[in-house]
């Protein structure tokens, strides 16, 4: 009886305790504090409690609460802390603050300002600041203004423009001494006061404006002249002079002469005298004033050509010169295919310049010649009563043509009282050009279809100029 009443009372002890873990006692939570609390033992399956109670989200809060606190901030805390910013703070920015800056600002700054701007200046060595093709070393003494520099003219405007330490001294006057005979091309530059000379293949600080070469020519440029047909004078007449300094030149068809000077002979200027010299006309003529006849052909006869190349300054943008034009063609051969001319050809890389090249014409187009606008000094009255009849009122006067050779009296038209010639008097003309390039100019006269009847021209006060021009003009100074 004992025995029996003791053994179920060891079996109820067994499994009294099967009885504690059936769902819904509250066991589980009982059973986890306690291991918590005691040995940290293996954690029940949650997730398979849970279903089996219907209570999963009670249970996932426990777990996420139980289980990821401290895993998490365990294991980034102490491995990040320790690993990553201990290393990079002891290995980075030790060693970059000790060598990067460190090194670079004892190499580089202290290097580059001590040898750079000493020896290379921002352009190199030889800076060309203002762009205008001349350095600091090319003789180029105001960098920051592209008009001054070793190639400009000397402008009287009080600043040094050619850089050659003086302001305001522009070589202009080279033609004392020279000789009325001269065969000498360069001695007709002088004394139309052309007096630098440069090279066409000029570098550097000899880039300078100036004359680079000066022929005597045919009217196309071949060939070489009546010696006697140019000649350098101090005076045309009693009455015109030089335009400035002490001489200027004198281009006929005939002998360049006025009365009183070596090369006259009977005949000039009025029956003429045919020097056996010709050539072809240059390209683009003969031309003749509208509606008068066209020359019979284009042969140029006994031309003469005062052919110059010359590099401008590259602060200049045009050129002028004066000239004056004479012919014995007047009056009764105006406006006739008799009717000889005077040009200047220019040869340019401005825009603006006729097909033929010439620059010398008056408002109506018309190139130098006895039926130009400008021929007024004469003597009033008609005209052409050997070609195209017409009045000239002959506004200038004779004056002028006192002492020329063209003053002598004459009645060619129905014995109406006149002179033997007639000038233009001193015209200026100016043309376009481009700062700094390389020019040619030709100054060119010649007989249209024969021969005789001469005419001349003289030109003096060849000048640089600084403005801008779109086209070339003819006008009376």
């Amino acid at each position: 009886m004992r025995f029996t009443i003791r053994f179920g009372l060891v079996l109820v002890a067994l499994v009294a305790p099967a009885a504690w873990l059936v769902p819904g006692c509250g066991a589980r939570t009982d059973i986890e504090a306690f291991d918590e609390d005691e040995d940290d033992e293996e954690e029940p399956d949650a997730s398979a409690d849970a279903a089996e109670d219907g209570d999963a989200s009670a249970d996932a809060e426990v777990d996420a609460e139980a289980d990821a606190p401290p895993d998490a901030p365990f294991d980034a805390i102490e491995d990040v802390s320790e690993d990553v910013p201990a290393d990079v703070p002891e290995d980075v920015p030790a060693d970059v603050p000790e060598d990067v800056p460190a090194d670079v600002p004892e190499d580089v700054p202290a290097d580059v300002p001590a040898d750079v701007p000493e020896d290379v200046p921002p352009d190199g060595a030889c800076g060309d600041a203002d762009g205008d093709g001349y350095t600091s070393c090319d003789g180029d003494c105001n960098d920051a203004d592209p008009l001054i520099n070793a190639g400009a003219f000397d402008f009287p405007n009080a600043k040094d423009d050619d850089c050659d330490g003086t302001p305001d001294n522009p070589k202009t006057a080279c033609g004392a001494g020279l000789l009325y005979t001269s065969q000498e091309p360069l001695d007709y530059a002088k004394a139309i006061d052309i007096c630098q000379t440069t090279t066409a293949n000029a570098t550097g600080a000899n880039k300078r404006w100036g004359l680079i070469s000066a022929e005597l020519r045919l009217a196309d440029g071949t060939g070489t002249p009546f010696p006697q047909s140019h000649a350098i004078i101090t005076s045309m007449g009693s009455v015109l002079g030089p335009r400035k300094n002490e001489n200027f030149i004198f281009l006929s068809t005939g002998y360049a002469a006025t009365p009183s000077q070596p090369y006259f002979q009977f005949g000039t200027p009025q029956g003429g005298s045919d020097t056996g010299t010709f050539s072809k006309a240059p390209a683009g003529f003969p031309s003749n004033k509208a509606g008068c006849p066209t020359p019979f052909d284009a042969t140029a006869f006994n031309p003469v050509n005062l052919k110059l190349v010359l590099r401008t300054p590259t602060n200049a943008q045009s050129f002028g010169l004066d000239h004056a034009f004479f012919s014995a063609e007047y009056p009764e051969f105006a406006c006739s295919p008799f009717n000889d001319l005077w040009v200047v050809l220019l040869k340019t890389g401005a825009p603006g310049i006729a097909n033929n090249r010439n620059v010398i014409f008056d408002n109506q187009g018309t190139p130098g010649s006895v039926n130009l606008n400008f021929f007024d000094r004469c003597v009033a009255g008609p005209t052409g009563c050997a070609g195209t009849p017409g009045f000239n009122f002959c506004a200038g006067g004779k004056a002028e043509l006192a002492g020329t050779g063209y003053d002598g009296s004459d009645a060619p038209c129905n014995n109406t009282p006149s002179s033997i010639g007639g000038s233009t008097g001193w015209v200026t003309t100016e043309a376009p050009m481009l700062p700094g390039e390389i020019i040619t100019v030709e100054l060119v006269i010649w007989d249209s279809s024969d021969g005789i009847y001469d005419s001349s021209t003289i030109v003096d006060f060849f000048r640089w100029l600084p403005g801008k021009l779109q086209n070339p003009k003819t006008y009376r100074p």
